[in-house]
């Protein structure tokens, strides 16, 4: 997905569709399924939603009012095991917390609805104690009946309450859960095959929210159209290609938030972005053009917010179609890396000397630089010695943000160590599937993204050299090349080692030799998801929102 960052996951190396790119944005031309003419602010008096209150000083943390957050769609499912949209997953954010959290101001895993874990000697059995007087937004209280019901159906293929075409993020991890207890009403207790260090990280992730049993046991596989979580904000409504709309909760354990509603608004064209943001009709986006950002950062009615370099700008290759190491390495080489850093992303982005781990993660190396090197002479070589010299072959990109540029740039690097391209530019709405469907007829190389949903190597690397999943088996056949099976043990050990200097030595040597003997997956840059909010927006988590997770319990406007 067609995103994650998005998302777009992540949670271990057996990825799922979900969790491979949930960054699907700026689809299209205006707002979907309304006209321009229409515009942001007559759609949000449509909807009921109030104008935030304008009386307060400049920079006072104010209460009130309505914060309204750009997204790239919304299907009106929000539900933490099915993808559809970043925005439906920004809403579960908001309306569901899990038993770990992660804030990305630290990558560290911290207590949320568990206040607290022990792990046994052997690291097999993770005990959790619940928080004791915690309410979902239906009234009924948070016990461990919740979290059974909540993780279960992410574990279970048949479970009734499941959607069709369920992506189940925490599948993986279910894969190796032997057995899922609760002693009793305020403990849980999870028990593993093998030791996962990345577990309690996992759980943090969007598919780990808890939902209110009560609710799931009532609305069964239609809980996505009406959420029920214990987060700051409750559900409200839905509108499928509009937006999805959510008041503060009074009884969020943290404290209500400051804001009286948050709108997930579906907003699509650039310049309606842009020129909402400086009006004040948009509180906030990670969605923000990056040809728009020097302009902005002159701009006194916003805030380009610093964020971290989080997310990988990737191509891959499909060996069942392009099926010689030395073709796929010359393709490799003759990508000019730096024209897509000034050019698709002006300048915010940088090259990937680290490969698929960026500089914002532990286990970033400088010294795979050469992996992501610009050659085109031998990249031309290779072609010739290849007699691949004239070949067809297709290459398929999303029609927004930065990837039709990429697309135009690297047709053109291809085109001139002589390879014929055929360019495929895809909505964005329909990417995901045909990046996941082998028999596409475009599927050749197809131009992506890796967001860091949970900020740690196994979410990156761990899911994209994994020789299963979305990555390993239906968008690159590396599952069908000699050998690759091996990385899926490999990359299991990598992550449970302790952060340090042997954890990173094994994800390079990993990646060096995935990226040599295998070249599935050609780095193109690092970058993140441009925040940009109102001068007068505080508290809004911005490198948590240019990870595409929606933390907005601190934001006022």
């Amino acid at each position: 997905m067609p995103r994650p960052a998005s998302a777009a996951p992540q949670p271990s190396s057996g990825s799922t569709p979900e969790d491979v790119s949930r960054r699907t944005m700026l689809r299209g031309a205006g707002l979907l399924g309304m006209g321009l003419t229409f515009g942001l602010s007559g759609l949000l008096s449509a909807c009921g939603v109030a104008a935030g209150d304008d009386t307060a000083e400049a920079g006072e943390n104010r209460t009130g009012g309505t914060l309204t957050l750009a997204v790239d769609g919304t299907s009106a499912v929000n539900d933490p095991a099915f993808y559809t949209t970043l925005g439906d997953w920004m809403a579960v954010d908001c309306i569901c917390r899990g038993l770990t959290f992660i804030d990305f101001e630290s990558n560290e895993p911290q207590p949320d609805l568990a206040e607290s874990w022990e792990v046994s000697d052997d690291q097999l059995t993770y005990t959790f104690k619940l928080r004791s007087g915690v309410k979902f937004h239906d009234g009924t209280d948070f016990t461990s009946a919740d979290v059974l019901a909540s993780l279960g159906r992410q574990f279970d293929e048949n479970d009734k309450t499941l959607p069709e075409g369920s992506s189940r993020p925490l599948r993986s991890l279910g894969d190796n859960v032997k057995s899922l207890t609760a002693p009793d009403d305020l403990t849980v207790q999870i028990v593993l095959g093998v030791p996962d260090r990345m577990m309690l990280s996992d759980l943090s992730d969007i598919g780990g929210r808890i939902i209110s049993k009560a609710a799931l046991d009532k609305a069964g596989s239609d809980i996505g159209k009406a959420l029920v979580g214990t987060g700051p904000f409750k559900f409200v409504s839905a509108t499928p290609g509009q937006s999805v709309v959510l008041e503060a909760f009074d009884g969020f354990r943290l404290g209500r938030p400051p804001i009286d509603r948050l709108v997930l608004q579906q907003v699509t064209d650039p310049s309606t972005i842009v020129n909402s943001l400086i009006s004040g009709d948009i509180s906030a986006t990670q969605f923000t053009p990056y040809s728009s950002l020097q302009s902005l950062e002159k701009n006194d009615a916003v805030t380009v917010q610093d964020t971290t370099m989080g997310f990988d700008a990737i191509m891959l290759i499909d060996a069942r179609r392009i099926t010689e190491l030395e073709v796929r390495q010359a393709i490799n080489l003759a990508v000019n890396r730096e024209a897509i850093v000034s050019q698709a992303f002006f300048g915010k982005a940088q090259l990937p000397e680290g490969y698929t781990i960026p500089p914002s993660q532990d286990g970033y190396d400088p010294s795979l630089a050469d992996l992501s090197a610009y050659d085109p002479a031998k990249a031309k070589q290779l072609i010739e010695q290849a007699g691949a010299t004239g070949r067809t072959v297709h290459l398929m990109a999303a029609s927004d943000s930065w990837h039709p540029k990429a697309q135009q740039i690297v047709e053109q690097n291809l085109t001139d160590i002589g390879l014929k391209v055929e360019v495929t530019s895809v909505d964005p709405a329909t990417y995901f599937g045909r990046v996941t469907d082998p028999e596409d007829d475009a599927h050749d190389l197809m131009i992506w993204e890796r967001n860091s949903y949970v900020p740690d190597p196994d979410n990156m690397v761990g899911s994209m050299a994994s020789p299963s999943g979305v990555y390993g088996d239906y968008a690159t056949g590396m599952v069908t090349l000699k050998g690759a099976d091996k990385f899926a043990d490999e990359l299991f050990a990598a992550k449970n080692l302790e952060v340090g200097d042997e954890r990173t030595a094994t994800y390079s040597d990993i990646q060096r030799r995935w990226a040599e003997q295998y070249m599935t997956l050609v780095m193109l840059a690092y970058s993140t998801n441009p925040v940009v909010s109102g001068a007068n927006v505080q508290g809004i988590s911005p490198n948590a929102l240019g990870n595409h997770r929606c933390f907005m319990e601190k934001a006022s406007v």
